[in-house]
């Protein structure tokens, strides 16, 4: 008598041959492990919203002190001549000034056929559409993250370059990243704005590490910034900071190793030993808080700081008939701002590194161990070593790779932020979806938000400046 069995549909399954009746099983779970926060844009003060495209706010501060010699007993006040014995005091002019910036635009597009909105059966997902808006909301609060963390200046809408919110790090950097040097990264940026006054900068001593390896932290250079914080506000109190993901890292060595104080010529360097009880089974190997002379500063991690470290640009050439890839410090693509080889990367006297299928472990390798070498006067041109597909590959995977050691120096940044002098000042909602003209293509909608990055004083702040690598 003739059966039927199971082994006789394997070879009618889909993509081996035509199916006879067997539907696929396609689970509705869609699986999204990516749940990165965004701290600054979450814990900012939401402010007003602002009355202009471009708003003022008054910032001020009180008269040194000074040593007095006393007054003679029954002397007046000379009314008559106050510019020549000085009988007279004013705290407005010198001691109040206004600082200002602009609104920034944020947009997202979504666009969605009628077969995939109608009639398509997507696992998981009942409502493609929303499902794109979702997402769209996820991409646009990180992008703002990232954006307001960055060194960006602002700019006045002048039909070519569009309005620019001030972002923190050029808050507190002030603008010692000039305009000419950032036109690199986000275009021409217009001067027209007011710049902040000299007496309410972020001073020197509240930003350590700038230009240096972040393994150069320790506990003397944590301690300088918070009690250079301390002298600009008088106030003993807690602090966080949102910092990188390396600079975490580099906090949690200090409870291995001491830095600080140096030691003397042919010392070693002072340690500091972990102990734990014989009967837990947990090592704790974390700092989440530093406590110094001058209050705690809490860390809290993120993965969206920008910090001045721009993306390299990367383009493609024809180079002596096979494939070739410059990289740019920014967006903009020319000779002035091509990243430069570094010394012992492979690129010899040229900034040529040449790169195929079969060596590019070993290139990526050699690559990464110069990372912390000096820059040469070469610029950096990594080249196929055949007009080969995966030569032409390789070369463009250590492009990206070139790009990734430098984006890594972003994450040894951290802001010290004083929350109740920071809001996100937004323009109506805080993100607005529109309806737009649907033309027999499926619907469409546009996400917009409007924001502002309000610094009240930038006294208060701090920053931690370092890297990781010449990338």
């Amino acid at each position: 008598m003739a059966s039927l069995f199971e082994n006789q549909f394997q070879n009618q399954r889909p993509l081996q041959g035509a199916r006879v009746g067997i539907r696929e099983e396609l689970s509705d779970l869609i699986t999204n492990v990516d749940a990165k926060e965004t701290p600054i844009t979450s814990m900012a003060k939401r402010g007003s919203k602002p009355g202009n495209t471009t708003f003022r706010w008054q910032v001020d501060r009180n008269p040194e002190p000074s040593v007095e010699l006393g007054i003679l007993d029954g002397a007046d006040v000379d009314p008559t001549s106050p510019s020549t014995n000085d009988a007279f005091k004013q705290y407005t002019l010198g001691y109040r000034t206004e600082v200002e910036n602009n609104i920034h635009m944020f947009r997202r597009s979504v666009h969605v056929s009628n077969l995939t909105q109608d009639i398509l059966n997507i696992a998981g997902v009942q409502n493609e559409l929303s499902r794109q808006l979702a997402k769209a909301t996820i991409d646009l609060k990180r992008s703002m993250e990232l954006t307001f963390t960055s060194d960006i200046l602002p700019t006045l809408d002048d039909g070519v370059t569009p309005y620019r919110t001030r972002c923190l790090t050029a808050w507190i950097k002030k603008d010692k990243a000039s305009a000419l040097v950032n036109a690199d990264k986000y275009g021409v940026q217009n001067a027209s704005i007011r710049e902040i006054d000299a007496n309410f900068i972020t001073p020197e001593t509240s930003i350590v590490g700038t230009g240096t390896d972040v393994s150069d932290l320790n506990e003397n250079t944590v301690q300088d910034v918070m009690t250079s914080v301390y002298e600009q506000t008088g106030q003993f109190k807690n602090h966080e900071a949102v910092v990188g993901t390396k600079l975490k890292r580099q906090f949690t060595e200090l409870v291995y190793t001491s830095r600080a104080p140096a030691a003397p010529a042919g010392a070693n360097p002072s340690g500091i030993r972990a102990t734990r009880d014989a009967n837990s089974d947990t090592i704790s190997a974390s700092v989440d808080y530093f406590e110094g002379d001058f209050g705690k500063l809490a860390l809290i991690p993120s993965q969206f700081l920008h910090a001045g470290v721009n993306p390299y640009t990367i383009v493609e050439i024809t180079y002596n008939g096979v494939q070739a890839f410059k990289l740019y410090d920014g967006r903009v693509t020319t000779e002035s701002n091509r990243v430069k080889a570094i010394t012992g990367d492979g690129a010899g006297g040229s900034g040529e590194l040449t790169v195929s299928a079969a060596n590019f472990d070993a290139k990526k390798a050699v690559v990464l161990s110069s990372a912390n070498a000096a820059l040469t006067a070469f610029p950096l041109l990594v080249i196929a070593a055949s007009a080969s597909t995966a030569d032409r590959a390789a070369a463009y995977a250590l492009a990206r790779y070139r790009a990734a050691l430098h984006a890594d120096n972003a994450k040894c940044k951290g802001f010290i932020i004083p929350w109740d002098y920071i809001e996100i000042r937004y323009g109506g909602n805080i993100a607005q979806v529109r309806e737009l003209t649907e033309n027999g293509g499926g619907p469409r909608r546009m996400m917009e938000a409007m924001a502002a990055l309000l610094v009240h004083s930038p006294l208060t702040f701090g920053m931690f400046d370092y890297k990781t690598n010449n990338a």
